[in-house]
Formats: C-alpha cells, sequence, structure tokens
C-alpha cells in the first residue's frame, strides 16, 4: 500500500479525446459520475479525495474530465435512493459510471439501463451482479481481508492467554444483510476459522452472534455496545468482537470507551475494518483493547477508480482486457473483469500513525 501524501507523480496513461455516451467529441470531455453508498463518514471521502487526484491529474494532461459525485445521506442509504440519482445521469448520458451498490441485485436492473444507453458501468468497493457490470475495481479479496482480520485475533488472543486449549467465542458487527464485501468477509472469517490453524476461534451462534445494523450510525452504536455488554472471560462471555463496517469497527472502540462496566482489556479483544483515522484514537489508547485494524489505502481506491472509468471510456481497456496501467499506481492485472487494488493493509500501534486518512 502507499501513502498518499507527499508521493511524487508519475505521468498518466493518457486518456483520448475519444468520447462515447455523453461528453462532446469537439470539447473532448469525459463525464464521469461516481456514487458511494453514502456521503458523509470518512471512508467515502477518503476515497473521494483519491478520485479528485486522478481527475486533476488528467485534466493537467490535456483532457477534460467533467466529474460528478454524489450519494445518498447515511440516514437513506437504500437502493432506491441510489437509482433515483443514477437515473438523473443516464438521462444527463455521462460517459462512465462508478458505483458502489447498498444492494447488488436491487440495482441491477439500472446498471443494465445505462448499459444499453451506451454508458460504461464500473462498481468500486462493493460489486454488483457481474451481468450489470463491466469492470469491479476491487480493494482487496474478501480472503485477504479475512487473513487479516483472522490472524491479527489470533495473534492478539494467543497473548492473552487463549489457544487450542481454551478457545475464544467470535462476534462480528457488520452492516446490512445485502451488503456483498461484508457477506464475503463473513464467510471468509468462516471458513478461517473452520481450519485447524484457527479452529479454537468459535463463532457459538451466528443468530445472535453475528449482527446487522445496516448502514445506520445509531443502529451500529447500540448494536456495538450490546456486543461489549456480552463481553468478557467466562464460557458464556464473548472474547473478540470485529466490527467488519467502516462504522461498526469505531463503533466498537467508541462503546468500550462509554461502557460503565467495562470488560477486562486483558481478556478480550477488538478489531475492525476502518480507515486509521477511524481507530487511531482506540489503538493509542492502552486501556482500550482495540489494538489493530485492517483496511487498504482508500484515496488510492478512488484513484485507481477514475484511471480505470477514464480508460474504459476511451477504449484503452475493455472488460476484457488483462492488464492496465494505473498512472502513479502502475502495472494492475484485470482478471475475470476484475482490478484489484493491492494487499490489504494491517495497521496496529506500531504503524497507525503514518496514515492519514
Amino acid at each position: 500500500m502507499k501513502k498518499m501524501l507527499g508521493v511524487a507523480l508519475v505521468l498518466l496513461t493518457v486518456c483520448s479525446l475519444t468520447v462515447f455516451a455523453g461528453g462532446s467529441k469537439d470539447s473532448g470531455t469525459i463525464k464521469i459520475a461516481m456514487m458511494p453508498k453514502f456521503k458523509g463518514e470518512n471512508y467515502f471521502d477518503a476515497v473521494r479525495i483519491g478520485a479528485q487526484e486522478a481527475v486533476d491529474e488528467i485534466n493537467k494532461n490535456g483532457k477534460v474530465i467533467d466529474f460528478l459525485y454524489d450519494g445518498p445521506p447515511q440516514d437513506q442509504a437504500t437502493n432506491q435512493r441510489q437509482v433515483d440519482i443514477l437515473e438523473g445521469w443516464i438521462a444527463q448520458k455521462v460517459n462512465v459510471i462508478l458505483v458502489s451498490p447498498n444492494d447488488p441485485n436491487a440495482i441491477a436492473p439500472t446498471l443494465q439501463k445505462a448499459q444499453s444507453r451506451g454508458i460504461k458501468v464500473l462498481t468500486f468497493d462493493a460489486d454488483a451482479r457481474e451481468d450489470a457490470r463491466d469492470l469491479f475495481i476491487n480493494q482487496a479479496t474478501a480472503n485477504d481481508i479475512g487473513e487479516g482480520l483472522v490472524r491479527g485475533a489470533s495473534d492478539n488472543l494467543k497473548l492473552k492467554g487463549y489457544g487450542p486449549d481454551k478457545p475464544a467465542a467470535l462476534g462480528i458487527v457488520s452492516s446490512a444483510r445485502t451488503d456483498a464485501n461484508q457477506q464475503a468477509w463473513v464467510a471468509a472469517i468462516k471458513a478461517l476459522i473452520a481450519a485447524p490453524e484457527y479452529n479454537w476461534i468459535v463463532i457459538k451462534n451466528e443468530e445472535t452472534d453475528i449482527y446487522y445494523p445496516g448502514p445506520d450510525e445509531t443502529t451500529t452504536q447500540s448494536m456495538s455496545g450490546t456486543l461489549i455488554g456480552r463481553m468478557g472471560p467466562g464460557p458464556d462471555q464473548i472474547q473478540a468482537a470485529m466490527g467488519i463496517s467502516s462504522m461498526a469497527g469505531p463503533a466498537l472502540g467508541s462503546q468500550y470507551q462509554a461502557a460503565s462496566v467495562k470488560p477486562d482489556p486483558a481478556v478480550v479483544y477488538l478489531s475492525g475494518v476502518a480507515t486509521p483515522n477511524g481507530l487511531k484514537s482506540y489503538i493509542k489508547d492502552a486501556t482500550n483493547p482495540l489494538d489493530a485494524g485492517v483496511l487498504w489505502n482508500c484515496m488510492d481506491l478512488g484513484y485507481l477508480s477514475i484511471q480505470a472509468a477514464c480508460q474504459m471510456a476511451n477504449g484503452t481497456i475493455t472488460g476484457s482486457s488483462t492488464s492496465m496501467t494505473a498512472g502513479r499506481l502502475g502495472h494492475r492485472d484485470i482478471s475475470n473483469k476484475m482490478i484489484l487494488l493491492g494487499p490489504a493493509l494491517i495497521f496496529d500501534k506500531n504503524n497507525v500513525d503514518q496514515f492519514n486518512y
């Protein structure tokens, strides 16, 4: 993973002036519209910063990208709100749509409508149905995320005395049940803890020990607080908790701090998928058992997404391409219509200060 600040920029792969569904051949404008799952949250704010960086670089090279960015607010992060915005972009005849779907199946008909109008459709952060998009810009594989979370939990729990002779119960705060990312990560975690290396980490009851608050901040905080209240060293308690959304990870840390009766940090472990800044204060607090986080460089994800969108618009890459050159990120393989950003980033007290997003 590369740090975003102070990185010297390399010359971009040149985007041609050819345009497709929207934009003007006379002006050479490529109209790219980008939609997060929701707005007003530090994860997608960081993605937008990286996307704008790529737009600015391409424009400095004599090309013109008209960059549109919009999405539903956090408390209205529904498929219908995303569809309403997408319909507007289809009417505007944009060239490329970049979207992080809240529901991969329900959004598919609208994305297919865009494709039928000649608009290139790319997903980022979370995927849609494969028949409803041209490429998926994936930040990290589900197995990479699962491995980072489970390995970190295993290493830390062993230091607290857990292991094959003393199993640890695991609880998870996810997002919505329809969220493709979280479902894939839960599946990866379950597969890993079923393997001999980690089979002493146990989800005792999936119905009660995996929480699905959806994208609502208040519900996420409430469910995280409930999980914290169930934690402790006893056989009927939970010893490890993972927050696997950008809201759930910080919520575990904040709910631990707010708890009137706190489980002993020497016997419980917290971790999450979130930005380094979202977890930094908890990781650096020795009294808080949230010791590590897993993510990727969010700004690089936005940067790669715009690079791919520009090159899809002018035909430099297609859904059948096997590689691309993504500006300062360099060579990226394309496999099964997916561009992978890179391996997951694991951050803890030793390196969290190196990142500022």
